[in-house]
């Protein structure tokens, strides 16, 4: 019988992070760690530590140089599988440096205009990808891999979500909307309602949607959100937690959050998402799946950078 696969497309970057904090008027050059990042890539290495009955697929396109081939042997040594990831010979990864101040709220700067993800969803890869579209029982991305696509790839990504729903698979979707990448927010707005129009799931943040969509509270987000026909949705709230509704409860249910002293909150909603269909797919309720992921972002956004070791997991 064939392991069931669960596929993250996205864009995974080089992460630039300064090793101490800015305090000088001088500007002074710092030490910088590197690492790899990525909305859709950080859910996928959580998800893969939550769910190790599942084959976790990390689908993006990288360059082919040196870099490159260190992204994707991190993607590896994650336990993450790349056969399904497309090389692009004259691009490079994208990049960004990640600065945070003194409450753990982070700021960013990207180089990423001509990111080998870009290239991702073309024709031929496009088509691997619909060959083995029975094999995804979980299709995950986000809209920040809406917005780095052109139309026609744009195109083929909600097609194959839509042949994924067709053999039975969850699509998963969490709009992480980024105006900056958009060429307008009526663009934006187009695309991911398409998205939800394939979404069986949607794991969305208030302040997103309240900056698209003009939602006014959490409540007003879940409710567009499912009658726009996701059967299940997550409106998360930071350190509010979240409101959550599924099939079969009557009403939205609150979940709370542990209070807890941030340091980065770099990923916090993508470890919120990994935990949460990780658990859900493992049976869990909605409500005990919002718990489990609020107690991952809640670690998450204690330790640096948006990736922490295995050995900082907290227990399930």
């Amino acid at each position: 019988m064939t392991t069931p696969q669960a596929w993250f497309i996205g864009e995974c970057m080089i992460e630039l992070r300064p090793t101490q904090p800015l305090h000088d008027a001088q500007h002074m050059p710092r030490a910088m760690a590197q690492s790899f990042s990525g909305d859709v890539y950080n859910t996928a290495v959580y998800f893969r530590r939550r769910s190790t009955q599942v084959e976790s697929q990390f689908i993006s396109a990288t360059g082919n140089d040196s870099i490159s081939a260190s992204l994707r042997d991190e993607v590896v040594r994650q336990g993450i599988g790349t056969g399904l990831m497309a090389v692009h010979p004259d691009a490079l990864p994208g990049l960004y440096w990640i600065e945070t101040n003194a409450a753990g709220e982070r700021s960013f700067l990207y180089w990423r205009q001509q990111s080998a993800a870009r290239h991702m969803l073309d024709d031929a890869h496009a088509e691997v990808l619909m060959q083995q579209s029975a094999q995804c029982s979980l299709l995950y991305f986000s809209g920040i891999t809406l917005a780095i696509l052109d139309h026609a790839r744009r195109r083929r990504l909600l097609d194959l979500a839509q042949a994924v729903r067709a053999h039975g698979g969850w699509v998963a979707f969490d709009s992480n909307y980024r105006p900056r990448l958009w060429e307008s927010r009526d663009e934006a707005l187009r695309w991911t309602r398409l998205a939800l129009a394939q979404a069986s799931h949607a794991l969305v943040t208030l302040d997103d949607e309240s900056a698209l969509h003009g939602d006014v509270d959490a409540q007003a987000c879940l409710q567009r959100t499912r009658a726009a026909g996701v059967g299940e949705v997550v409106v998360k709230l930071g350190e509010q937690g979240c409101l959550v509704q599924a099939a079969g409860m009557d009403a939205a249910q609150a979940v709370a959050t542990q209070k807890v002293a941030a340091i980065d909150t770099t990923a916090a909603g993508d470890s919120f998402n990994a935990a949460y269909l990780a658990a859900r797919r493992q049976g869990a309720s909605a409500i005990a799946a919002a718990e489990a992921g609020c107690a991952l972002a809640a670690s998450v956004v204690m330790h640096p950078g948006a990736i922490m070791s295995p050995e900082a997991m907290p227990p399930v």
